[in-house]
């Protein structure tokens, strides 16, 4: 019973602690809320908060919740002894995340004056805080599947399961963000443009060799290979997109016309080669590489 509950506990503080260093570009600004536009007095001495309330902030809440859920995900993922407790490393993550998405919204009402164009904004970057949430808590359940649904296969060694790739997918969607975020926090005066460069490829790479480690050689696997690349192709879109509306006072205001914005930046991006097939070009060669030379050493063992 105490080995059971120390395993648990261990579980839960492990999910607390990828929760916390995916936090930790934001908490090492010091963490103090962001300047809002509708704050309803001139001080600008603004309250602590465990996650940034801010329309300029929701994509780096992104990268913060999902880089830590992703994180606590893979450890549990590949470890035997965590697999079994993987819902209380998903507890641990989305207990420390869900505080700090409402204790920072709490912050933030007390402080924003009363009419409605507050409530408004309060509701819409609630509801985007809210949406990294659920997609970091989803992150973590793939990711900690792992090897879970594995098959033995001689020499080959074990293939990870397709849910696992698509969890995999969405983590290296925003590592090269939380990446470009912590580099900011520790050198804010430096020229990032190299690292942004480098960090740009982060994606594909990890996608192409999550593909070869999962493989393609069933239904569902082949699924998930596609579903991989969808996210590789859309998510960037869809990100530009928001971050176009949320950016933008203007078209807050104008919400009607928002849907009809978000939508043709969205179709701009995804159609545009040198932005979002690039990163699908790359991904799938190394796939393609990867696991050629995994199928070769597979028939080789067996031989």
């Amino acid at each position: 019973m105490r080995a059971t509950t120390k395993g648990r506990i261990g579980a839960v503080a492990l999910g607390v602690a990828a929760a916390g260093l995916g936090l930790l570009p934001w908490w090492m600004t010091g963490a103090r809320l962001p300047l809002q536009n509708l704050w309803g007095t001139n001080n600008t001495d603004m309250p602590f908060a465990l996650a940034p309330f801010s329309q300029y902030y929701v994509h780096a809440v992104a990268a913060y919740f999902i880089v830590g859920a992703g994180l606590a995900g893979l450890i549990t993922g590949f470890t035997p002894g965590l697999r079994a407790r993987r819902w209380w490393v998903v507890l641990g993550v989305s207990g420390l995340q869900g505080i700090a998405v409402i204790q920072s919204a709490f912050v933030t009402l007390l402080g924003l004056k009363g009419n409605g164009e507050s409530q408004l904004y309060f509701a819409v970057i609630s509801t985007g805080l809210a949406l990294c949430l659920v997609t970091a808590f989803l992150t973590c359940v793939l990711c900690s599947l792992g090897f879970g649904s594995g098959t033995k296969t001689h020499a080959a060694g074990r293939w990870a399961s397709p849910g696992w790739l698509i969890g995999t997918t969405l983590f290296v969607l925003f590592v090269g963000g939380w990446i470009r975020e912590l580099a900011s926090v520790i050198a804010p005066h430096q020229d990032m443009s190299m690292l942004s460069s480098i960090t740009l490829w982060v994606t594909p790479v990890g996608v192409g060799f999550a593909v070869v480690v999962v493989g393609v050689h069933t239904s569902g696997r082949i699924a998930a290979t596609v579903g991989a690349l969808a996210l590789l192709w859309v998510t960037p879109a869809a990100i530009t997109a928001s971050a176009s509306v949320l950016g933008s006072r203007v078209m807050l205001k104008e919400w009607r016309e928002v849907p009809e914005y978000a939508l043709q930046v969205f179709q701009q991006y995804l159609f545009m080669p040198e932005l979002s097939l690039r990163p699908i070009v790359v991904a799938a060669v190394i796939a393609l590489a990867g696991l050629t030379l995994r199928y070769v050493l597979q028939g080789r063992s067996r031989g």
